[in-house]
């Protein structure tokens, strides 16, 4: 009777024991809101006005480390100096350089402004991209701009550099040389280094800085100056799913 009884009670344990599923955190759903800061002042008809957008991201840890970087991002694109300040103290140095240059050069015509646009261009199980427009006019002949992204992975929050982001940087590169001769009409049998529009180093032709995904697509943007002249402009390469299947990071 005992050996049922204890036979029983072990039955009763190791059904207990299977029927306990191994519990798995669950990663919270990561979602976005846009926020903003404009500020203006002025000296008599000139004026510096600061306008900026960029996602927020809300949800856990990963929504924390996001955030973090692109307001990183901002400061580096809000500074007037050499040293990349928090934003706040940004925001007031660039308000300050402004007044003490109007004070030093009184007959100085126009204004300064800074304008930044961020916001969320793509997103997947594996993938998220942020894309960056922005603008900066402190004086002189023309306005720079740029455009840039920050790409992550959503489930982590961890930003996706090179290495992660592009699988065969080699295949790569020739999709995007390829579109590049067709971009600018490339004469068949004339290299890029040799059509002379262009500021290739000596290792040749390079993949660009902003890289990402928008709107189903991988884009690669060379801005100006990067691979040739200011008036060049933009050269915006944009590759489908089919295009780059296994070469990039989807």
């Amino acid at each position: 009777m005992a050996m049922r009884f204890f036979y029983g009670l072990l039955i009763l344990v190791w059904i207990s024991c299977g029927s306990k599923k191994e519990e798995i955190p669950e990663i919270p759903e990561l979602t976005f809101k846009l926020d903003s800061l404009q500020e203006k002042t002025c000296i008599g008809e000139s004026c510096a006005t600061l306008r900026l957008t960029w996602p927020v991201a809300e949800g856990g840890e990963q929504a924390r480390k996001m955030n973090q970087l692109i307001r990183e991002k901002l400061e580096s694109l809000v500074q007037t100096g050499e040293e990349v300040l928090p934003l706040d103290s940004a925001k007031k140095n660039y308000f300050r350089n402004f007044k003490s240059f109007k004070s030093e050069f009184p007959d100085s015509h126009g204004g300064w402004e800074i304008e930044v646009e961020g916001d969320v261009t793509y997103q997947s199980d594996s993938t998220l991209s942020i894309r960056f427009n922005w603008m900066s006019f402190l004086g002189g002949a023309h306005p720079n701009h740029g455009k840039s992204f920050m790409n992550f992975d959503p489930q982590t929050g961890d930003y996706l550099n090179t290495d992660r982001l592009i699988l065969d940087e080699e295949k790569l590169r020739e999709q995007v040389e390829k579109k590049f001769r067709e971009f600018h009409q490339v004469a068949e049998g004339v290299s890029i280094a040799d059509d002379g529009r262009f500021f290739l180093p000596e290792t040749g032709f390079f993949l660009a800085n902003a890289m990402g995904f928008q709107d189903g697509k991988f884009w690669v943007v060379y801005v100006p100056y990067e691979i040739g002249p200011y008036a060049m402009g933009y050269t915006e390469l944009e590759f489908s799913p089919e295009d780059l299947k296994g070469i990039v990071r989807w």
